[in-house]
């Protein structure tokens, strides 16, 4: 017991260095989220946009084109007959799209033939335009199909006309539902965390860590009769205690900041961040098995850490990594961390507790026992030899 409370005693050294990685978290963290999150929305939703109509023919079917466009969408005056003018018009947004009826128009649909009856100045660059265009050729195709029916044109003109009133009542919607186009908040906000976590982990762990394998506080220890198993027992347990008190404090901080955000997978996501907790705390023992040097602690936690986030998908996409990269990352636990998050992001909610999640979250205990175990050799090793 009295090792255990000296090791949560002297976290009190390593209070500034707790906040400094809490605030790079909280700040950087919360701004890379909301920059690389993304909610399910709309792909397209049709909208009325601003027509210019030139009408060189003035004919009975060409006024019945305009009255259709009148009621459909917005209609204005180009104001000019020059091409380059009406072009840049809508090139600079004055309006969306301009149509020009040429001279012949209404002989040319009686005739049967609908290609090239009527030239259309657009930009091309929303879906709504293109679908004004499918529309006007769906008018005149139309009116040619009741003309070779037998209906005069005045007929023709008429049921068209009312056939795309009604069809106008119809709002186009896209919707883009798919959980793999997006990425949620609590997502994005757990990636950094794999970064800041371990840092604050490793840091903090492996210096509280250090103060017991100091050489004269472990001779102390050492001559005091406790078993070198139940020593270690003990620091351990109270490293797990400061781990997951530092770990539950982030999950509750990202809660708060995501108030905001509905996410009903908020809990495996934080399962997923619990078992990264154990890595972390592993790591930490392993590297103060190696030095017990605050400073060299640092270094090689940020060493081993700022790689694994670049390798891994913390920092950079998986999807923007190589695939030599990616085949290293598969042995290297924030892979898995990486792996679980797009996961639990991708899957609907009701199927995500599964085999697939539960292997990433084992995956990651297994590396929290190889570090665990490689640092007690190595721990075992120098009290042996007195290094």
């Amino acid at each position: 017991m009295s090792v255990f409370n000296a090791m949560i005693i002297s976290l009190k050294a390593y209070v500034i260095t707790i906040l400094v990685y809490f605030l790079l978290f909280a700040v950087v963290g919360n701004m890379q989220a909301k920059a690389a999150s993304s909610e399910k929305s709309n792909i397209f939703e049709e909208v009325v946009i601003s027509v210019a109509v030139t009408d060189n023919d003035n004919t009975g079917l060409s006024k019945a084109l305009v009255d259709y466009l009148k009621e459909t969408q917005n209609v204005v005056d180009p104001k000019t007959d020059d091409l380059r003018t009406m072009n840049d018009n809508v090139r600079f947004s004055i309006y969306d799209y301009a149509l020009i009826i040429p001279q012949g128009f209404e002989d040319k649909i009686l005739s049967g033939d609908t290609e090239g009856a009527v030239s259309y100045i657009v930009p091309g660059t929303t879906a709504s335009q293109f679908l004004l265009t499918e529309k006007i050729d769906n008018y005149l195709s139309d009116v040619v199909i009741y003309l070779k029916s037998g209906y005069s044109k005045d007929e023709a003109i008429k049921l068209t006309h009312d056939q795309m009133i009604d069809l106008s009542d119809t709002h186009v919607v896209v919707m883009d539902n798919d959980d793999n186009n997006h990425k949620s908040f609590y997502a994005s906000m757990f990636s950094f965390n794999g970064y800041t976590l371990m840092m604050l982990l490793c840091v903090c762990c492996a210096c509280t860590w250090s103060v017991m394998k100091d050489r004269n506080v472990s001779e102390r220890i050492a001559v005091s009769g406790m078993h070198f198993f139940t020593r270690n027992a003990a620091a351990v347990g109270a490293v797990l205690t400061i781990g997951f008190a530092i770990t539950s404090l982030v999950i509750v901080v990202v809660r708060i900041m995501g108030r905001g955000n509905v996410d009903d997978k908020f809990m495996y996501y934080a399962l997923d961040v619990y078992a990264l907790m154990t890595v972390g705390i592993g790591m930490a023992y392993f590297i103060c098995s190696i030095t017990v040097s605050d400073n060299l602690i640092n270094m090689i936690a940020n060493m081993i850490v700022l790689s694994m986030s670049f390798l891994c998908g913390i920092f950079v996409d998986a999807q923007f990594l190589s695939e030599s990269i990616l085949k290293v990352a598969h042995f290297l636990p924030l892979y898995w961390y990486a792996r679980a998050l797009k996961f639990i992001n991708d899957t609907k909610v009701d199927q995500i507790l599964g085999g697939q999640f539960i292997t990433y979250l084992v995956i990651e205990v297994l590396f929290a026992l190889v570090f665990f175990a490689a640092g007690m050799v190595i721990s075992k090793k120098k009290e042996q030899y007195a290094v």
